[in-house]
């Protein structure tokens, strides 16, 4: 469905077209010994991808943003960086500008194709411009399907861009459902798929994306859906091999055909996709590709550019290379093999490093025998060898009591009866580090989360810190509680003089609190200590400009998202009126008009009439002639209108008959 924005008047186009069969048109272009599928180096490729770059502005598009997408994905399945791909060395790319311009996506058909877009280009979907395009399109789920559930579009494309960003159909209930959904909205007549939900909508572009959509998702090529779906698009095959759409073929339905055909597994160019003057739906899509003007591009039809034709470009790119949608699957990288669990090493006197490690085997050295250990299972000091890698630490172990014993942390060393010990989630294992196995899972306990090491003696006490903001205003208060871990009990309590170190140190009351405000801007770690006890895990706080006592004004956020004064939609964007003779009343066709602006609109129409006058005398909306038409829609509102189309008795022309009806949006003064 197309939309349309302005400030006053808004022009919302509609293409109706008469059709009847169409005359062969022999290929445009020569390919020489060049085969399908082609290679980016073939004339008919490399001659589509210089029309492209010749498209490119210097901010990086090609054509529109729609397109730049359609592009970026047909450069990558020619097997070319987009992120290369710039008109000038100092502008932004193809992957930028579309980067820049993500927050243009505001459906679910434009989410799906950014994902697509975007893995294509080896960039991450879930960030890409700054948008997560993965969320945005699987809250677009409503339980049952994607998107608006009139609309089957928008579920074979969200298919495939989920089945794109790496989500296992499997796995995934969204994938599962609209793909239920797809299934259940084949054509029980012909076997096709539409645009929308209901029979009689069949058309080769969305039964090819609907048949792409349901084997990405991992329906076998030889199921009845799939088989029969393909047994459509041939039945609507011409003589010239290309598929019927509208009442002729069009470079976009041949490339759509074509890439759910090599989707399937098959050969477009084989005998079983042979026409019965044995032409195939490539031989129709080359007649597309122009020689003179926009030389290399793929037209819509011959002589009509269509909507963009670096869009169709790009298509036609596509089916050439034998490629089909999604051209890209993201993989996500296997796990680390092992387990990952967070490392702190507590000091004598600070806070030595923190962080999270994975850990499998470990191969580690006494430093008194030098004798190399290999612990095949992930051990505690596992975890402290893969620290010291990362925080560029040293640590020294002696094996001179039978196993691995940790006696020097970073330059630390064992005095009197203080050394290094070590806890895993602050319990105090009964064997040493070396021999202590980290699980992933401990049913019924979870994962284990910490391994501290820590400078002190044997009986010295754990203490954690927990903080009820971590992202407070300047000047707002936050409170610290500490406690600390009772072996016996396994449990925390609360504990007070405790030591809390912010800005400045602090003490704990009776129930182990403390209240701090700060009133400048900083990022602190804050951390408690006792004597006796193991310094308490590091919390970060960021204390940030907002309201403060010392300040002179208080500061109050807002937004608005404002909507254009005038915009409407119109749906659906083309209508074939069948085969009519003169005196024939064509059947009656709705249009629906949406208002998505503030004001109430006032609607009036031309028409753009190439056939000698028929529109202009027979097109119909209601009961009156479309200049006499005058329509109001209000706000967040749709209206209907019944468009017909009476031949004269007097009419004398024959064959396709085209026009164009133009919906004017202006503000109504009622």
């Amino acid at each position: 469905m197309p939309r349309f924005f302005g400030h006053r008047f808004l022009t919302a186009i509609l293409i109706f077209a008469l059709i009847i069969p169409c005359l062969l048109i022999t290929p445009v272009m020569a390919v020489g010994e060049e085969t399908y599928p082609y290679a980016p180096g073939d004339t008919v490729v490399s001659d589509a991808l210089n029309y492209l770059r010749s498209a490119q502005d210097s901010d990086g598009k090609i054509d529109s943003f729609s397109a730049s997408a359609w592009a970026m994905m047909a450069i990558a399945a020619a097997g070319e960086d987009p992120g290369n791909w710039k008109d000038d060395p100092a502008n932004p790319s193809l992957v930028d500008y579309l980067a820049a311009n993500a927050a243009t996506a505001t459906s679910a058909n434009t989410y799906s194709k950014m994902i697509m877009a975007a893995v294509a280009a080896d960039e991450d979907p879930t960030d890409f411009g700054g948008m997560d395009f993965v969320a945005l399109l699987e809250a677009e789920y409503d339980g049952t399907q994607i998107g608006d559930d009139t609309l089957l579009n928008d579920d074979y494309w969200g298919v495939l861009a989920l089945v794109a960003a790496g989500q296992d159909p499997a796995t995934s209930t969204t994938i599962q459902d609209s793909v239920a959904f797809i299934l259940a909205n084949q054509d029980a007549v012909d076997d096709g798929w539409g645009w929308g939900v209901g029979g009689g909508f069949s058309d080769v572009d969305n039964t090819a994306a609907a048949i792409m959509a349901l084997l990405a998702a991992g329906q076998s090529p030889g199921s009845t859906a799939i088989t029969d779906g393909l047994a459509y698009i041939k039945s609507t095959q011409q003589d010239n091999g290309g598929f019927e759409s509208w009442g002729a073929t069009n470079a976009d339905t041949d490339s759509w055909g074509i890439c759910g055909i090599v989707a399937a597994g098959q050969d477009p160019t084989n005998a079983a996709w042979e026409s019965g003057a044995g032409n195939d739906p490539v031989d129709d899509l080359l007649t597309f590709q122009q020689t003179g003007d926009d030389y290399g591009a793929f037209y819509w039809q011959d002589g009509t550019p269509g909507m963009s034709a670096a869009g169709t470009t790009a298509c036609a790119i596509i089916a050439l290379v034998g490629d089909y949608f999604p051209v890209a699957i993201l993989t996500p990288e296997p796990p680390e093999p092992g387990v990952t669990v967070g490392v702190r090493i507590e000091g004598e006197n600070e806070n030595i490093w923190s962080g999270s490690v994975t850990v499998d085997e470990s191969w580690i050295t006494a430093d008194n025998s030098d004798i190399e250990y290999h612990l095949e299972d992930p051990t505690a000091i596992g975890a402290l060898d893969e620290a010291a890698s990362e925080g560029e630490f040293d640590y020294v172990t002696t094996d001179e009591w039978g196993s691995l014993y940790v006696t020097s942390i970073d330059g630390e060393e064992p005095e009197g009866m203080a050394g290094w010990m070590y806890r895993v989630d602050y319990i105090s294992p009964s064997v040493g580090a070396a021999d202590f196995i980290l699980d992933e899972s401990s049913p019924p306990d979870p994962p284990h989360q910490e391994v501290l090491f820590y400078y002190g003696n044997w009986d010295d006490i754990p203490l954690k810190i927990e903080v009820n903001n971590t992202t407070p205003n300047d000047g707002d208060s936050f409170t610290v509680t500490v406690s600390e871990y009772n072996d016996e009990f396994a449990e925390w309590y609360l504990i007070e003089n405790a030591t809390v170190y912010a800005d400045t140190s602090y003490t704990t009351d009776v129930n182990g609190e403390v209240g701090i405000t700060i009133y400048n801007n900083a990022t602190i770690e804050v951390y408690a200590e006792k004597d006796g006890y193991i310094r308490s895990n590091p919390v970060t706080v960021v204390v940030s400009e907002g309201s403060s006592q010392s300040s002179e004004g208080q500061n109050v956020n807002m937004t608005v998202d404002i909507i254009p004064a005038i915009s409407f939609s119109v749906s659906p964007d083309y209508i074939n009126f069948g085969v009519l003779g003169p005196r024939d009343i064509s059947p009656p066709v709705t249009i629906t008009v949406t208002n998505l602006g503030a004001w109430r609109l006032a609607i009036t129409t031309d028409v753009s009439d190439d056939a000698e006058n028929l529109y202009v005398d027979g097109l119909k909306l209601g009961s009156v002639k479309w200049n006499d038409f005058d329509g109001t829609v209000s706000r967040d509102d749709s209206e209907e209108y019944v468009v017909t189309l009476t031949v004269p008795e007097t009419y004398t022309l024959t064959g396709n008959q085209n026009a164009t009806i133009i919906f004017w949006g202006s503000e109504s003064p009622y």
